[in-house]
């Protein structure tokens, strides 16, 4: 058995298969059909699975300095 990290997880979203949760060997994954997983339901088809939108910071924009 080995470990690895796919290049296309950021932050759990897939860069390849854009705005879904990084599930390896999801459908249009670039493993899907080549690698065999231990767990079963891992080697069934699976559709990809929107990402929740990133939640955004609840700070007050910065103000402007004026020059004078």
């Amino acid at each position: 058995m080995s470990s690895w990290s796919c290049p296309h997880d950021l932050d759990g979203v897939c860069q390849r298969v854009r705005g879904a949760v990084c599930e390896p060997g999801m459908r249009g994954c670039e493993l899907e059909g080549k690698v065999r997983f231990a767990r079963e339901t891992m080697n069934q088809p699976r559709k990809p699975v929107r990402a929740a939108p990133p939640a955004r910071k609840a700070t007050a924009a910065p103000k402007r300095k004026l020059p004078f």
